[in-house]
């Protein structure tokens, strides 16, 4: 028997879309995926950059806590925390990857998701 019936599942994932989406508390976050080096291309005679920008993602932004400091590997004191919906990101998140948010980059250092699969939460390199 499944902890939570399909209409309760749906019930926290609105809740938590919500919270996520709301504008008083959350912040826009580009997130670009690493595509490899630049690379030279011969139709518009330029180098390109080895990363592809995804469109505006809406997140929760917020610090490493102490619990997760002692209990997660991989995330330093100082490190930034993003959580946002994974129903927002089409495709595979990676650590290659970086998080640009008011023009700031932020190297992903790792990636979870929580239980439910409702959420990605990354842990970002501070800038």
């Amino acid at each position: 028997m499944p902890l939570f019936s399909t209409a309760e599942l749906n019930a926290i994932k609105s809740d938590i879309n919500n919270l996520v989406i709301d504008t008083s508390i959350n912040t826009l976050i580009k997130y670009r995926q690493y595509t490899g080096t630049d690379y030279y291309e011969p139709k518009d005679q330029q180098y390109n950059k080895p990363y592809t920008d995804w469109s505006g993602v809406s997140a929760l932004k917020g610090m490493i806590t102490q619990k997760e400091l002692r209990t997660i590997s991989g995330i330093e004191a100082g490190d930034v925390k993003f959580v946002f919906m994974q129903s927002s990101v089409s495709n595979t998140l990676s650590v290659s990857d970086v998080i640009v948010e008011s023009g700031v980059t932020y190297p992903i250092r790792k990636i979870m998701k929580d239980p439910l699969g409702v959420v990605y939460i990354t842990f970002a390199e501070s800038a």
